[in-house]
């Protein structure tokens, strides 16, 4: 496929618009989930297409005042009962962490409570903590052993989800989860991978943080994406918006440093504030500033949905709100996004 023909492809689907959060939370948990909750409802009035939460596990010792959410699915189930439109969306479900059967069934429940708007997520990965909790036999496995468990883990996932037998009876998905088929995304960081999701026929998720540039991953998975099958590309988009570029850096400065130090061994060099910017694909200033800043990137020619991020740098969650808001007012008519107005009355 070439890239005029690539283009014209995603240029047939409309642009979709979401919010991404990573949930991380700090002490009492129970307050800032509730604030989470009340930033995605906010996000369903300002018309948002729908609401992505990133599955993390555990507190840790040197680190003991932040931790993440854990359970997606239990946190959707509350968000479903406060809006009525927001697509409620996994990125993404650690296989490997968790048994395929009960993600299906925790799957199919939500979506037979939320009137079918879960978009589910799967991603392969983990950390050594997670492993020696979750699968230890995994621990000291090799890439191509973790890749195949995934693998497996998937293909059982997808049979609960058609309705295969589940184990050696007659057993089935109670709830039947065969309308997820067509909602699943796989969370991806290489071409290798995004080629792997688009020959399954599921969507993809481009994180703001690649091992290769997004827009290697996104032409990739286009490219041996299925004739007949929409294209589903979600690109993770970070903003700081703020009267000036420079008051911008200025304000996100211990944000961009922390996200920069996470990802220091795979991201792009960088020594100055503006260049680790960058590197995380941020993107920073006024409203003009944003949206010139994303139109100029390489890799949103291949969006058909950005899932934006304003988890970094903000004070608090009130300044994250008014963030959307003014993404939502003043960015999106400049990008040509579509945001889902019959939302506003969720």
């Amino acid at each position: 496929m070439t890239h005029v023909e690539r283009a014209a492809r995603v240029a047939s689907v409309p642009l979709r618009v979401a919010v991404f959060s990573h949930g991380t939370v700090a002490p009492p948990a129970a307050r800032a989930y509730r604030d989470e909750l009340e930033l995605f409802t906010g996000a369903g009035r300002l018309g948002y297409d729908g609401a992505w939460v990133r599955q993390f596990h555990f507190r840790h010792r040197d680190a003991p005042d932040r931790g993440g959410l854990p359970s997606p699915f239990v946190f959707f189930a509350a968000l479903a009962e406060r809006t009525s439109t927001l697509r409620l969306g996994v990125g993404a479900v650690t296989l490997p962490h968790e048994d395929p059967v009960r993600v299906a069934e925790d799957a199919a429940v939500l979506d037979a409570l939320s009137g079918g708007r879960v978009e589910l997520g799967v991603a392969n990965g983990g950390g050594p903590e997670t492993f020696d909790v979750f699968a230890p036999d995994l621990v000291d496995a090799d890439r191509e052993h973790r890749r195949a468990a995934f693998d497996g883990r998937l293909a059982r996932l997808l049979g609960a989800l058609r309705g295969e037998s589940l184990g050696s009876g007659t057993a089935l998905l109670q709830p039947d989860g065969a309308a997820l088929l067509d909602r699943v995304w796989d969370a991806t960081l290489t071409a290798e991978s995004a080629e792997v999701a688009a020959a399954r026929g599921h969507g993809v998720l481009v994180g703001t943080t690649q091992t290769v540039p997004a827009e290697v991953t996104a032409a990739a998975y286009l490219a041996a994406l299925p004739d007949g099958v929409t294209p589903r590309v979600a690109l993770s988009t970070a903003i700081y918006p703020a009267r000036d570029r420079e008051t911008a850096l200025r304000e996100a400065r211990d944000g961009i440093e922390a996200k920069y130090a996470w990802g220091e061994t795979f991201l792009p060099p960088a020594t100055t504030l503006a260049e680790k910017a960058a590197s995380l694909n941020l993107h920073y200033g006024t409203a003009d500033d944003i949206a010139e800043s994303i139109a100029s990137k390489p890799y949103s020619r291949f969006a058909t949905q950005l899932n934006v991020q304003v988890d970094d740098g903000y004070r608090d969650v009130g300044a994250r709100a008014d963030a959307l808001a003014l993404f939502a007012e003043q960015v999106v008519p400049r990008i040509g996004g579509v945001l889902a107005h019959e939302a506003v009355a969720a």
